[in-house]
């Protein structure tokens, strides 16, 4: 009995200490340069969410586009804001949730009319690899899927490099050996052209490193790397994720450190604020990337904040 007593109590002061320690985090300098949301996506009647959101965090710029369902068109307020505020938006074109397989003749020739002719600087989200999520749709293959070898593919892919307009290719690394090997061939294929890599694919260091040393023409997103990912509805593909790259008390981690200090040009600060419960959160996960972005030498932490977005998506236009 007092031996259990002793160890609760060894338990509570481990606790403590490490509590006081992310108090200490918490008071930890903080980056308050200029930000620019590398990515963020709205559904229809977003519009002054999106401006109360960005004004009360301090983001002065963001790269954004519309979800396109069958419940919701957020395009229109994509092109409202666009319209009205035309400095402070990058607009990509529609992200689209019906493709399987391959993109359709309907969206190739949808999306490089909307990057010829309209407003659009960039192809908002592509979905090739995306687990059913705990929250979301549940499918009967447990996920959506586009190869990225088909025809299609291939065709846009060859047109958005000749407009130099950069390319979001969502994948998820749960079957690492199935896509890298695709990716690999794609990236490769296409030297280019910028792909922006959402999330990093929720990988590892490790994953991370193999693509950014192999390819300089992948770009990373760093939304939602600053906490582990266990919403896929399949626990099988769950633990093939990475996990965050920081750690319990938000200090980045000795392997992502490295990352970022070997490839200072090639991440981006992003939310990927999406559905309500995201943007509801916005505030909090813009103040945690800025305790993040604070923990690295003031030149780093401007290429990440917004040097680097620049560089990829151009000015506004």
């Amino acid at each position: 009995m007092i031996k259990r007593i002793v160890l609760v109590i060894a338990g509570l002061s481990v606790s403590v200490s490490a509590l006081a320690m992310c108090e200490s985090e918490e008071k930890s300098a903080k980056y308050h340069g200029a930000l620019f949301d590398a990515m963020a996506q709205i559904d229809r009647g977003m519009y002054d969410q999106v401006l109360a959101k960005m004004d009360k965090s301090g983001v002065q710029g963001m790269a954004l586009f519309g979800r396109l369902t069958h419940k919701s068109n957020g395009d229109a307020d994509v092109l409202a804001l666009k319209k009205n505020f035309p400095q402070k938006f990058i607009i990509g074109t529609p992200k689209w949730f019906d493709l399987r397989g391959d993109v359709s003749a309907m969206y190739l020739r949808q999306t490089l009319s909307g990057l010829r002719d309209g407003p659009y600087q960039f192809v908002g989200e592509i979905m090739f690899a995306h687990g059913d999520k705990s929250h979301g749709e549940q499918t009967a293959s447990g996920e959506r899927f586009v190869s990225a070898d088909k025809p299609n593919v291939l065709q846009l892919m060859q047109e958005l490099q000749a407009l130099q307009a950069p390319v979001m290719t969502h994948w998820e690394v749960y079957n690492w050996n199935r896509d890298w090997p695709a990716f690999h061939a794609l990236y490769g294929k296409f030297p280019q052209l910028t792909f922006i890599w959402p999330h990093a694919g929720f990988g590892s260091a490790a994953q991370v490193e193999t693509v950014l040393s192999q390819h300089e023409n992948v770009i990373i997103s760093l939304s939602k790397t600053e906490k582990d990912q266990r919403s896929l509805s399949s626990e099988e593909k769950s633990v093939q994720l990475g996990g965050a790259m920081i750690d319990d008390c938000g200090v980045i981690l000795p392997e992502w450190r490295a990352l970022l200090d070997r490839f200072p040009t090639r991440f981006m600060f992003a939310t990927d604020a999406h559905k309500d419960f995201r943007w509801d959160k916005y505030g909090h996960i813009v103040s945690r990337w800025r305790r993040i972005l604070g923990q690295l030498p003031d030149e780093q932490a401007q290429m990440i904040a917004w040097k680097n977005a620049e560089r990829v998506y151009g000015k506004p236009r």
